[in-house]
């Protein structure tokens, strides 16, 4: 990063930026000796990603010059970096120093600006200089030639020196313009509008010198700063499958495991569908009320927090409250309004590598679909998510319901996770002679023979009861149910 750094044999190909995610979508980080143009509209948090930039190399001991070519103060840049996290005072003014360059922009021109970022580069010892507001250089420029000429010089000088420079830009200019094809990356950070909500993306248009990962990857900005969500399908690479087991985890139902041979094998996903209200959650809760300390649980739900899950295990004589108290279970909480589908899955992966959760239950799959920016995205989505689950040797079960199971000459459709569902249970509501069952049946078992009947089940106090397999009916499954007439009778 320094002189003595860059010229060190053991020094790092990539500086990690400190920006969460960011890394990950450059493959390390950025490059030493390097120009990077960072372009975006008014807002979309170029000043937030560069300082949060500054403090992270701060902190681990490198130096920082953040150069303005505007006429705002640095007192009111600083006043509304105050409430972000990565803010550390103890290096603004020391590790981190600001200083404005507009008054020498106006009376020296793009010259003048090139001697001072000469003179203040040496004095600092910067490894990373910030020049805010490259539009202004444009504007300045006395001809496109100077200015391109410029753009080249500040690479001479990245280079020689052994710095690396950003450029904020809010100009609208696009690749066939000199200084995008000059310098040594382009990042895009931009926003745009899914029908009632907006987010935030970056994107990477050049990295020379280095692979990275291009498309768009969803981002936001909080009292924490920028962060980045890299596309789950994209960073994942090759994955190591967990050593087979010829194991079954208890589903906590008795009589289910019996007609499934013995529980659902290892590491593998099941998909329990069917309406509102049917049992779905309840049977999940069996599932996880079967964690223990050698296999940590985990609900990821969208739908019933944490005291609303403890009340209903409680009335179903399920034991959570203390599975949740001892550790031994974990219960992760969101409302399915405007969060990221790549958001949510990191948040699950860092809560089962945290705690080496092997049983997950995630209620409410349907909810990665309304937090999907780009829907044709999903079926990638879901299939990689649960590759990785089975590679950390997860056993996992999902619930979704859908708006339509039954649908005339259609016949039974899923969400796309059926697709990759390993496991599917069908859960349903059957009307027979002015009565209401509940009804469950095994649609498929990876690797295992099962019963394939429909049975009823119960609800109560002893939890979910799986009872006997129903007699003389037809048409349970494809939700128009009927009683078989008497063995004899012509007048069916």
């Amino acid at each position: 990063m320094t002189d003595s750094h860059t010229l060190s044999p053991t020094a790092p190909d990539h500086i990690p930026t400190g920006v969460p995610g960011l890394d990950a979508v450059l493959k390390g980080g950025l490059l030493p000796k390097a120009v990077y143009i960072i372009q975006g509209g008014p807002g979309e948090g170029k000043t937030i990603l560069a300082n949060q930039i500054c403090y992270a190399w701060a902190a681990g001991g490198e130096r920082s010059l953040y150069v303005t070519l505007l006429a705002e103060t640095h007192h009111r840049l600083l006043r509304h970096l105050q409430n972000m996290s990565f803010m550390d005072n103890r290096f603004a003014g020391t590790s981190v120093v600001y200083e404005s360059a507009f008054d020498t922009l106006r009376t020296e021109g793009l010259e003048g600006i090139l001697r001072y970022l000469t003179r203040n580069g040496k004095r600092q010892s910067a490894s990373l200089i910030v020049i805010d507001g490259l539009f202004a250089l444009e504007e300045n420029a006395a001809s496109e030639r100077a200015f391109r000429e410029f753009i080249n010089d500040l690479s001479i000088y990245a280079d020689v020196v052994g710095c690396t420079i950003l450029l904020l830009t809010n100009s609208k200019r696009d690749s066939g313009c000199p200084e995008f094809t000059m310098v040594d990356g382009w990042f895009q950070l931009g926003s745009d509008e899914d029908k009632f909500r907006t987010y935030r993306y970056l994107q990477v248009h050049k990295f020379r010198g280095s692979d990275f990962i291009g498309g768009r990857h969803m981002s936001t900005i909080t009292s924490d700063g920028f962060r980045v969500f890299p596309r789950l399908e994209a960073v994942t690479g090759e994955l190591d499958s967990a050593p087979m087991r010829d194991e079954r985890l208890s589903t906590g139902v008795a009589r289910l495991d019996e007609i499934i041979e013995g529980g659902v094998p290892y590491s593998s996903t099941t998909l329990l569908v069917g309406p509102t209200g049917v049992g779905k959650t309840t049977l999940g809760l069996s599932f996880i009320c079967e964690s223990s300390e050698a296999e940590p649980g985990l609900v990821f739900g969208f739908y019933e927090d944490a005291h609303r899950l403890r009340r209903r295990a409680n009335a179903l004589g399920l034991g959570l409250g203390e599975l949740i108290d001892s550790g031994v279970v974990e219960i992760l909480h969101h409302t399915p309004t405007e969060l990221l589908q790549d958001q949510l899955a990191e948040e699950i992966l860092e809560a089962i590598r945290r705690r080496g959760v092997k049983r997950l239950f995630i209620d409410g799959v349907d909810a990665f679909k309304q937090a999907a920016v780009n829907e044709q995205r999903l079926g990638r989505f879901i299939s990689t998510l649960t590759a990785i689950l089975r590679c950390e040797g997860v056993t996992t079960i999902f619930t979704a319901e859908l708006a339509e199971i039954v649908g005339g000459d259609t016949g039974l459709q899923f969400a796309a996770v059926s697709a990759i569902a390993e496991n599917i249970v069908l859960l349903r509501y059957a009307e027979l002679e002015s009565r209401l069952y509940r009804t469950l049946a095994i649609l498929k078992m990876r690797e295992s023979g099962f019963d394939p009947y429909v049975y009823e089940f119960h609800l109560g106090a002893e939890g979910f009861r799986l009872g006997e397999r129903m007699q003389r009916t037809e048409g349970v499954v494809t939700g128009q149910p009927h009683r078989l007439p008497p063995v004899g009778r012509r007048d069916a």
